[in-house]
């Protein structure tokens, strides 16, 4: 008798557990939608399917569904959740991205601190880690599924470990400013060279014209008026009209006796 109770006992547990199960099950998968979908289109469901239908978001066209709380966009080759897609899903509570090669999560998501993001563990979820870690007080560890697993992980731990070169958006800023502005100096530094150089270049040329200037011209068949250079015979002994010249020497005053050319008195 006590053994039949309990088999009935744990029996009844059990298919509660069942029922518990399912009907978690059935608050985060619902049917999956056609793949012609317009995203035009009003849905009035609390729980939308769009995986594996090779679906790309429109990035200009919010998701007009208004009572959402699940929405299912896995195994859609995302890279990236445009904010615009998601404007209208106030009241959203599940976001399954799972299967997707995420490169990047909108900021408008991150600041959705009641959003529960199901995604894949990657590099591109550190932008959304920070934010949300940064702007969600009270939050709990967040957490990535294995891609191969599902098995839940430490999204901190995993960006630690797997994605060690990840910058934080000041840093990264600070690195683009930096490297802009030391190739403004190098350049300047070169232009401020270039322009020595030819500024030296124009006053060498310059002082080289100059000196051309100054240096007199060699003047061939030039006899100047007082020559050092003795004069030949000719010279002596002749005038230009062919008479000779005869010199006589006239002294004024008493000459000296001793001269051999003196006169006797």
């Amino acid at each position: 008798m006590g053994a039949t109770r309990t088999r009935l006992l744990w029996s009844c547990l059990l298919l509660l557990l069942a029922l518990l199960h399912e009907s978690g099950s059935q608050d985060l998968t619902c049917m999956v939608s056609p793949s012609n979908v317009d995203w035009t289109e009003t849905f009035n469901d609390t729980c939308l399917n769009f995986s594996g239908l090779g679906l790309s978001l429109p990035r200009t066209q919010p998701l007009q569904a208004s009572h959402l709380q699940v929405l299912d966009l896995s195994r859609n080759g995302l890279q990236g959740l445009p904010g615009v897609f998601f404007a209208n899903l106030g009241k959203l509570q599940t976001l399954i991205v799972t299967h997707n090669p995420l490169a990047i999560v909108d900021q408008s998501l991150a600041l959705r601190c009641d959003l529960e993001l199901r995604a894949d563990c990657s590099c591109g979820l550190a932008s959304w880690h920070d934010i949300r870690w940064n702007n969600c007080s009270g939050e709990q560890e967040l957490l990535c599924l294995h891609p191969d697993t599902g098995a839940p992980r430490n999204l901190s731990t995993f960006l630690q470990a797997s994605c060690p070169l990840r910058l934080a958006p000041g840093i990264i800023g600070a690195l683009v400013a930096g490297t802009v502005f030391l190739a403004m100096v190098v350049s300047g530094s070169v232009l401020a060279w270039r322009l020595r150089r030819h500024q030296g270049a124009s006053i060498q040329g310059l002082s080289k014209d100059q000196s051309s200037h100054n240096v007199p011209r060699q003047v061939t068949d030039f006899h100047p008026r007082h020559s050092s250079q003795p004069l030949g015979p000719k010279a002596l002994d002749t005038n230009s009209d062919g008479s000779t010249l005869d010199y006589e020497n006239v002294f004024i005053g008493e000459l000296d006796e001793d001269c051999p050319w003196a006169a006797p008195r």
